[in-house]
C-alpha cells in the first residue's frame, strides 16, 4: 500500500496514464516475488536520484549525434531513471537513443540489467505494450529478457487478460532458447493456451500481401536473406509460431496436462512425427493421459494439412542429432490408424479441463517460486546495483586520471616556456637549431627585407648563388624556397636542370643572356640536350 500511494502521488500530474492497482483481479505473482522494496532501494541510490531525466536525455542524444559515442553507464542510468519521464515523447526519444546506441562500440557492454530496468519502468508507467516491438527487433535494439523480467511482464499481461501480447512475449523467449524456469514456462503456457482458445481464424492467419508490378520499387538494402527456411527465426506463420512456443514451453512433459499441451503445440506446429513420439510416450506410461480437446486439435490439424512445396524446398537439411522426420501425411495416418485406437482401448483419453489446469499449474509454480526464487531475485537486483556503482566509480577514477594528465602536460609546457625565457642567451644556438629542424625560416641578417632595396639585393644574391652552383650554401634550407631563389625570374616555371642534378663540368663561364636563352628553351646549362636525347632520338 505504501508503494501504491507513493506512485499515485509521484505520477499524479503526468500525461502518461499510470496503472498501479489491480483490485478484484487475480494476481499470479506475489508482491514478495516482485520485490518492490528492493527495486525502490535500487533506484534510490545517489547515482539515480541526482540525475535529471530531461537533461540526461538531451545530453545522451547530443553525444550520439555529434560524437557517435556514449558510455553504457549513461544508458543504464537512463533506463533506471525512466519512471520519471512525463510524456510519451520522452519514451520515443529513449527508444531512438537505444537504437542509435546499438550501433556504437559501447553496445558490446550491454548489460542484462538494462532490459530489466526497462521492463520495470515500462510496467510502472503502464506502457508495457511498447516493450513488445523493442523485444522483437533484436537487430535494432538488442534487448533480451532474463527470467525475472520475463516473469514480470508475462504476469502483467495475464492480469490484464491480454493473452495475445503474453503469447508474443512467450514466443520471444522460445526463439531466444535461453534457460528459463518452471514459473516462466507456466506463465507462458497459460498465456498461449488462453490465446488459442480466444483467437479467431483471422488472428492465426498469416496475410501475405502480394505487390503488383507497378508498385514494386527497388531500394538498396544492407543485406539480402538467403532463400532458406530454418524453421526457427524464419517462421512467419502465426499458427506455427504459437505451436512452436507451446511445444517448447511444454518440452518437459512429466504430467498429463503438460503432455496434452505439448501435443496441441506440435499439432499447430504441424510436426506430426514429434506428436507421434509424444503419443507413444503417453501410451507406454500408464500414469500419463491425453486430454480430449488435445486429441481433437491434433485430428483437425492432420485433416487440414496441405503440402507446401516451396516451404519444403527452402527447408534446411535434416539435423543429424535427432531421428529422421517422417513425412507429415504418413505420420498423420499412423497416428489415426494405430495410436489413437490404442489410447482409447487403454482408457488414456480423458477430459482434463486444460483451461483450469493451466491456472492451477501456474498457482502451484508461483507458490514454489516464492519459496525458492525470492532471495535469488533480490540478490540479482543487489548485484546489478553494485555493478552500476562500481562502473560509475571506475569511470570517475579514469576521468580524474585524465584530468591530472592534462594538468601535468599544461604545467610542463608552461615550465618549458619559462625555461626558454630565463635561459635564452645560454641556449640560443640550440633554440635556433630546433627552429631549423621544425622548418621555420632562418632569420639571418641577409633575409631581412629592406624597403626599396629588397629587389636589388635579392637579384644580386640570386646571381651569386647561380654562379657558385652550390645549393648547400643557400640561405634557406627549405627546398621550395631554394628553388625560388635559384630562378632569375620569380614568375618563371621551375627549371629542371639544377647544378646538383647535372654531372657535366660547369666551370666555363656562360653569359647571363645565354643563360636566359637556354633556360627559356629548357636546355641544361651546357647548351646541349641530355645524353639520351643526343644518341637515341
Amino acid at each position: 500500500m505504501f508503494r501504491l500511494a507513493k506512485n499515485v502521488l509521484k505520477f499524479s500530474n503526468l500525461s502518461i496514464p499510470i496503472k498501479t492497482s489491480y483490485q478484484g483481479v487475480r494476481k499470479y505473482l506475489s508482491e514478495t516475488y516482485q520485490s518492490y522494496e528492493k527495486w525502490d532501494e535500487a533506484i534510490s541510490t545517489d547515482i539515480i536520484q541526482k540525475t535529471n531525466i530531461n537533461e540526461l536525455l538531451i545530453d545522451i542524444d547530443d553525444k550520439l549525434t555529434r560524437k557517435k559515442y556514449v558510455s553504457s553507464l549513461d544508458i543504464e542510468i537512463l533506463a533506471a531513471k525512466l519512471a520519471n519521464v512525463e510524456t510519451t515523447d520522452d519514451l520515443k526519444m529513449t527508444e531512438t537513443i537505444l537504437e542509435k546506441f546499438r550501433y556504437t562500440p559501447e553496445a558490446l557492454e550491454f548489460q542484462p540489467s538494462l532490459t530489466y530496468c526497462l521492463v520495470r519502468n515500462y510496467l510502472d508507467l503502464g506502457q508495457k505494450e511498447r516493450m513488445i516491438p523493442l523485444l522483437q527487433d533484436k537487430l535494432k535494439y538488442g534487448l533480451y529478457l532474463d527470467r525475472f523480467s520475463a516473469n514480470l511482464i508475462l504476469n502483467a499481461f495475464l492480469i490484464d487478460k491480454k493473452y495475445k501480447e503474453a503469447t508474443l512475449i512467450a514466443t520471444e523467449i522460445a526463439l531466444q532458447e535461453d534457460d528459463d524456469d518452471h514459473l516462466t514456462r507456466a506463465l507462458a503456457l497459460c498465456g498461449c493456451y488462453n490465446y488459442y482458445l480466444t483467437a479467431t481464424d483471422d488472428d492465426l492467419k498469416t496475410v501475405i500481401v502480394e505487390e503488383e508490378d507497378e508498385d514494386i520499387v527497388k531500394i538498396k538494402v544492407p543485406y539480402v536473406r538467403n532463400l532458406i527456411n530454418d524453421d526457427h527465426f524464419d517462421l512467419t506463420d502465426k499458427k506455427k509460431l504459437l505451436g512452436k512456443t507451446m511445444a517448447y514451453m511444454a518440452r518437459y512433459a512429466d504430467t498429463s496436462g503438460i503432455a496434452s499441451l505439448k501435443v496441441i503445440g506440435l499439432a499447430l506446429y504441424q510436426k506430426f512425427d514429434r506428436a507421434h513420439d509424444v503419443l507413444e510416450e503417453i501410451l507406454n506410461n500408464p500414469k500419463l493421459q491425453l486430454d480430449e480437446s488435445a486429441l481433437q486439435v491434433l485430428e483437425k490439424e492432420i485433416d487440414s494439412y496441405e503440402y507446401n512445396e516451396v516451404e519444403d524446398i527452402l527447408r534446411l537439411p535434416q539435423s543429424p542429432y535427432r531421428p529422421l522426420e517422417l513425412i507429415p501425411e504418413a505420420a498423420g495416418e499412423k497416428i489415426k490408424k494405430f495410436l489413437i485406437p490404442k489410447l482409447q482401448s487403454a482408457n488414456q483419453i480423458v477430459n482434463l479441463d486444460l483451461k483450469n489446469y493451466v491456472e492451477t499449474y501456474l498457482k502451484e509454480q508461483s507458490l514454489e517460486a516464492d519459496k525458492t526464487d525470492v532471495l535469488k531475485h533480490e540478490r540479482q537486483i543487489f548485484i546489478w546495483t553494485n555493478e552500476r556503482q562500481e562502473q560509475l566509480n571506475d569511470q570517475i577514477y579514469r576521468f580524474l586520471i585524465e584530468k591530472q594528465k592534462q594538468n601535468l602536460f599544461e604545467r610542463i609546457a608552461l615550465l618549458e616556456e619559462r625555461d626558454e625565457l630565463l635561459n635564452f642567451f645560454d641556449n640560443e644556438s640550440q633554440i635556433v637549431m630546433a627552429s631549423v629542424e621544425k622548418d621555420f625560416e632562418n632569420e639571418q641578417f641577409e633575409n631581412i627585407k629592406a624597403p626599396k632595396e629588397h629587389e636589388y639585393f635579392e637579384s644580386a644574391r640570386l646571381h651569386y648563388h647561380w654562379d657558385k652552383h652550390e645549393p648547400k650554401r643557400s640561405l634557406h634550407p627549405n627546398k621550395k624556397v631554394r628553388d625560388e631563389e635559384m630562378s632569375d625570374n620569380r614568375n618563371w616555371p621551375s627549371y629542371p636542370y639544377y647544378a646538383e642534378n647535372w654531372k657535366y663540368d660547369l666551370t666555363d663561364y656562360v653569359p647571363l643572356a645565354e643563360k636566359h636563352k637556354r633556360r627559356h628553351k629548357a636546355l641544361p646549362p651546357t647548351g646541349k640536350p641530355p645524353y639520351y636525347k643526343q644518341y637515341f632520338f
